[in-house]
């Protein structure tokens, strides 16, 4: 298998990492804000990514990574997880998830502009086809599937802080690829994910995580538990998409989640899809495809 294959395969499994991510995060929510649930799982994610990390490769892994990568690291997952989460999740809040979902697919066009311009990526035909069939298939999954009703007049905030929250994971993926080159993906997220965790806990809304950790029941902890493992493979996986299938691929294909979502409900739950889901679900596979000849 080939890089560009592994990465494409990657990213794609970090997409169905976090669709059973947003499922677990879903279930869990009524005794935990995101912020907490964003904090437990990137810290423990980061935790044991630092344990394998010592173990197969020794302490030499992370101290000898450069000043300037490990600044690389620690801005990107600032900007993608304090700043970039935050306002997406603010967007949600005021226009819906599926429009603010809709709206923020257009980071990976702008991670593959920021590419082309910055790192000298090409964009083939090919590829701006493949990533025009994918992204426009996911708006039409998300937007078939959503039923939010909102008020009108928070539309431009929200419309602004998901073209907000697209700007910076754009930027983030960016700032991530050149220490990638220096290091595997496993690395690099066993530097990352502990600053994510350790800014979440500071927040004011992540107080009291521990107390609630410890007074919840056996099949909370469990999920927890899950949760913590799917997003040190999710984080992993998409770390190695962006290393060895380049950003554009690698954050449009990421980028898949909705439709892993709509399979797991049909298969796992029983949902019911409508005719639009269904097209777009076809129309991203295509797109899916392409990207891939």
């Amino acid at each position: 298998m080939d890089g560009p294959t592994a990465g494409a395969l990657s990213a794609l499994g970090s997409a169905l990492a976090w669709a059973v991510i947003t499922i677990i995060v879903r279930a869990l929510s009524p005794g935990f804000n995101s912020v907490t649930l964003n904090a437990i799982r990137t810290t423990a994610a980061g935790l044991l990514l630092v344990v394998w990390v010592l173990a197969t490769g020794g302490v030499t892994e992370l101290t000898s990574v450069s000043a300037i990568d490990f600044a690389l690291l620690a801005v990107s997952i600032v900007v993608a997880s304090s700043l970039g989460d935050t306002v997406f999740f603010e967007s949600s809040r005021r226009v819906g998830v599926a429009p603010a979902l809709t709206i923020s697919m257009t980071y990976p066009v702008m991670a593959a502009l920021f590419a082309a311009a910055f790192l000298g990526e090409p964009i083939t035909p090919r590829m701006a086809l493949g990533a025009l069939l994918t992204l426009g298939g996911l708006a039409i999954i998300v937007t078939a599937r959503g039923t939010e009703v909102h008020d009108a007049g928070q539309w431009w905030l929200g419309f602004g802080c998901a073209i907000l929250a697209a700007l910076s994971w754009a930027v983030s993926a960016i700032l991530l690829k050149a220490p990638l080159r220096e290091m595997d993906a496993v690395t690099a997220q066993a530097l990352r994910m502990p600053i994510s965790g350790v800014l979440l806990f500071a927040t004011p809304w992540a107080r009291g995580a521990t107390g609630r950790i410890a007074r919840s029941s056996p099949s909370v902890l469990w999920r927890l538990a899950v949760l913590c493992i799917l997003t040190t493979i999710s984080s992993t996986l998409f770390a190695a998409g962006v290393k060895y299938a380049g950003v554009a691929i690698g954050t449009v294909l990421s980028s898949t989640a909705p439709m892993w979502a709509l399979m797991l409900g049909v298969i796992g739950f029983g949902d019911r899809v409508g005719p639009t889901a269904v097209a777009g679900l076809i129309i991203t596979v295509i797109g899916i495809i392409v990207l891939q000849l």
